[in-house]
């Protein structure tokens, strides 16, 4: 179960597959009205698909809302997902509410602040707070939640850890073993059958086994490693769709400037990045220099932030140039570049020591570049970084 529940939070950070891919995106709300033939990637503060899909999709959104049959997988980070038609294949989505009344024929592996599933799946996975699965499921069903509910047919085991309350419903049906974890022991209703049997492990007041810790311990790194990647896709795409030519002047310098010119700009960004804490901590030790330091403290985490972003940047518009420069001729970058070059970097991330390095170098080299137009824009009249 353990291997089970690693894959399905680990699909919540890779991509859909497939090389051909549809792109899309708007700033009010995007309505697809009309099938593509390939993979979609959809954008907006609204997202809603009306059309037959024959491939993945990709949505991104405050709302996100399925209305047609899809015939490939859906991945999903938005803060309402509604499907109410059959998914062919997978529904993967980080999300505050889920809604699933589609059938689905793959696996759904969710993380949701509210869940409400009503359509039947193979398998179920989902980490939330308040979570209702009563479509049933064909496979084995695992749910982390405060306030779960049950109800269907379900063919094979099930696994529940309800932090506050957990119920099964009349005419619950499960072929499988149902073993559980809350505060009190559940009612089984008279109509309600567990074949396998109902094991009742205690409350949370026990100290958790070994495998139960590892199982939270790599929840919690799922859900962590999800918010992160995330937030920086969110604040890379906004950089680059709102400040384009700062985005242009930044991934121009680190891409042609080669690679003596690139590490002179990592130098000077790791020495910013060891020496202005140092200098902001000499200056908290007088009372006239204390002012400096709160302002220069502010500056200096919002270099960092502006750091790491652009690091995601400077990758997507690298893979664009080196990896995807036969599929497009567009050389200006794009939120799509910016994207998928965070992605990757926290994909990367995931191996120890050699991701976090990358990302650092890159960071340091687009704090150097950064800190290196700002002083142009200064000093230099009329040689700006827009």
């Amino acid at each position: 179960m353990t291997r089970r529940l690693l894959i399905a939070l680990l699909g919540l950070l890779l991509p859909l597959s497939g090389q051909a891919a549809t792109f899309a995106g708007n700033d009010t709300g995007l309505t697809l009205s009309e099938s593509v033939p390939d993979n979609a990637y959809l954008g907006g503060s609204s997202v809603t698909v009306t059309a037959d899909l024959p491939a993945d999709l990709t949505a991104a959104a405050g709302t996100v809302g399925v209305y047609a049959p899809i015939a490939g997988d859906v991945l999903t980070a938005a803060g309402t997902l509604i499907i109410e038609r059959p998914i062919a294949g997978d529904v993967r989505a980080a999300v505050g509410s889920l809604h699933l009344s589609g059938d689905v024929g793959g696996d759904v592996a969710v993380i949701a602040g509210t869940a409400v599933v009503t359509g039947k799946a193979r398998e179920i996975y989902i980490i939330g707070s308040h979570i209702e699965v009563t479509g049933g499921a064909s496979g084995p069903v695992t749910i982390y939640g405060a306030d779960v509910t049950l109800a269907g047919d379900f063919a094979g085991d099930i696994e529940v850890i309800a932090s506050d309350r957990f119920v099964i419903k009349e005419g619950t049906h499960v072929a499988g073993t149902l073993r559980y974890n809350a505060p009190e022991a559940v009612q089984v209703p008279p109509s309600a059958v567990v074949d396998g049997g109902v094991t009742y492990t205690g409350s949370y007041a026990y100290v958790p086994t070994k495998e139960e810790a590892r199982k939270f311990a790599l929840a919690g790194a799922g859900v962590f490693l999800i918010v992160r990647a995330t937030a920086g896709m969110i604040v890379a795409g906004l950089l680059v769709g709102l400040f384009p030519g700062i985005a242009g002047r930044i991934t121009g310098l680190a891409l042609r400037s080669g690679g003596k010119r690139a590490g002179l700009f990592g130098l000077l960004g790791f020495a910013l990045f060891l020496a202005t804490p140092v200098l902001t901590l000499l200056l908290l030790l007088s009372f006239v220099g204390a002012g400096v330091a709160f302002i220069l403290g502010i500056l200096y985490l919002l270099l960092l932030m502006l750091s790491y972003a652009y690091a995601g940047v400077i990758a997507g518009a690298a893979l664009r140039k080196h990896a995807f420069s036969r599929l497009t001729d567009d050389h200006e970058v794009t939120w799509r570049d910016a994207v998928l070059g965070v992605l990757v970097l926290n994909v990367i991330s995931i191996v120890p020591g050699i991701g976090s390095l990358v990302k650092f170098l890159l960071a340091a080299v687009a704090a150097g570049i950064i800190v290196t137009l700002a002083y142009r824009y200064a000093f230099r009249a009329g040689d700006t970084p827009v």
